[in-house]
């Protein structure tokens, strides 16, 4: 995992190779729809030194960035997973583990017997898996909404830069 310092120096070399994925929803999640906080790098901005254009292009892998909530964003982190579909589909499986690691439903019955603060801890942990079902709903449905996916687009300036410097080697 990259430095703070590392990751800022990575972006000053190689945030023109990205271009910004707007959707008609607005600024929120591109992932799991919940109010955005920032952007995620897809690819990584740690990986995208090791993805040459030509990959890319032949790959057909955009080089993007998407409006992104802080959880998502950092579930993801710098995880080697170069298209959106990707880290969907490790978003899903991530969110999925964390709700059957702590999946204990409780009904307004057994909580109404307990007392006032393990009532309130219990309904804490009650809405914590009530988001992460929100999450995995809005990722599976991003998931088959794939005309909103980031497509691959020929990038002039990266293609052009490409061939000066052949030229000049």
């Amino acid at each position: 995992m990259a430095t703070k310092k590392h990751r800022q120096e990575l972006i000053k070399m190689h945030n023109h190779k990205y271009s910004r994925h707007y959707t008609t929803e607005g600024y929120y999640c591109f992932y799991c729809g919940d109010p955005a906080e920032g952007l995620d790098h897809v690819p990584p901005i740690s990986m995208i030194d090791t993805m040459p254009y030509e990959k890319r292009k032949k790959d057909r892998i955009p080089a993007v960035t998407v409006a992104c909530c802080s959880e998502c964003n950092s579930a993801l982190s710098s995880r080697r997973l170069s298209t959106v579909d990707d880290r969907l589909m490790f978003l899903e499986s991530y969110y999925d583990a964390k709700f059957k690691k702590q999946n204990a439903m409780w009904s307004e019955e057994e909580i109404s017997e307990l007392g006032f603060s393990l009532q309130k801890t219990v309904r804490a942990k009650q809405e914590k898996l009530q988001r992460y079902i929100h999450k995995i709903r809005g990722i599976q449905r991003r998931h088959t909404m794939v005309e909103t996916h980031p497509t691959f687009e020929e990038h002039p300036t990266e293609e052009e830069s490409l061939k000066y410097a052949s030229k000049t080697d």
